[in-house]
């Protein structure tokens, strides 16, 4: 099972996750800006554009506003461990105001998770951060922790600040560049409406004029119609697939495969 220490009154904002003997599988709109430090295991994180494997050492940065899905488990007979620290909206104001950090142009990227390469200053902070774990920690010195790492951060790479301070709210995008590249994650209306820079009547009034139909029965024919594909090109089966094209349980998605297609999802291939 995964033993996760959220410990609020302990380390605000500050996650251990420590997974033994098995996978974890997730998907999420991400929140909030942060990092996340690997000591052991893999974590691999897919969004829309490709999916990427962390390890031991390794540090990835998530971003704010995006959707997300991931695989944790261990490797090579080691559990998985990491430390992620959060960088909610409120620190980051209370931090820019203190630091006069200036926000120039949007970051030249539409990834949702970027691997940084940690420096020395970062591994050991993240060493010794873990050591907290085991004692209490007041809140003001977790505070404290994590303005320095974000110090270390803007320091390892100054165009982070281009993130972090960017607190505009997304601007209006292209809907369907946005629907085929996202309609794998199951996340609702509200949430898609958001990331467009769209109200939730604006959103549908858009799709109804792009894809003249509804987004409820978009996503799921051009889910269904995924799913067909990775089951008889890529020969994966019907357990590997329901929730890789977003749908929430294998029941559900056999049986919506069954009233479109007319056939089982497991006599394909």
């Amino acid at each position: 099972m995964e033993k996760q220490i959220y410990a609020e009154d302990k380390l605000p904002g500050i996650l251990y996750s420590h997974l033994d003997c098995r996978e974890m599988v997730g998907e999420q709109f991400v929140i909030e800006h942060g990092v996340c430090y690997m000591f052991s295991g893999v974590f691999k994180v897919a969004d829309a554009m490709a999916s990427t494997a962390f390890r031991a050492g390794e540090m990835l940065f998530f971003r704010k506003n995006f959707l997300a899905k991931f695989v944790k488990h261990p490797e090579d007979g080691l559990d998985f461990r990491s430390i992620a620290v959060v960088f909610d909206r409120e620190f980051l104001l209370e931090f820019n105001k203190e630091h006069g950090y200036v926000f120039e142009t949007p970051y030249p990227t539409n990834r949702a998770v970027l691997k940084l390469e940690p420096d020395i200053l970062i591994k050991n902070f993240f060493e010794t951060l873990a050591h907290y774990f085991d004692s209490s920690l007041h809140e003001h010195l977790a505070k404290l922790k994590k303005k320095e790492l974000l110090l270390l951060l803007l320091q390892l790479q100054p165009e982070l600040k281009n993130v972090f301070f960017d607190f505009s709210i997304p601007g209006k995008i292209d809907l369907e560049v946005f629907m085929q590249q996202n309609y794998r994650f199951n996340v609702d209306m509200k949430r898609l409406a958001f990331l467009t820079g769209r109200s939730l009547a604006t959103f549908k009034r858009d799709f109804q004029k792009t894809f003249h139909t509804t987004p409820n029965r978009w996503l799921q024919q051009r889910r269904l119609e995924e799913a067909h594909y990775l089951l008889k090109e890529k020969q994966k089966r019907p357990s590997d697939v329901y929730q890789e094209v977003g749908f929430e349980s294998l029941s559900h998605f056999s049986y919506a495969f069954k009233q479109f297609f007319g056939v089982n999802p497991s006599s394909i291939h």
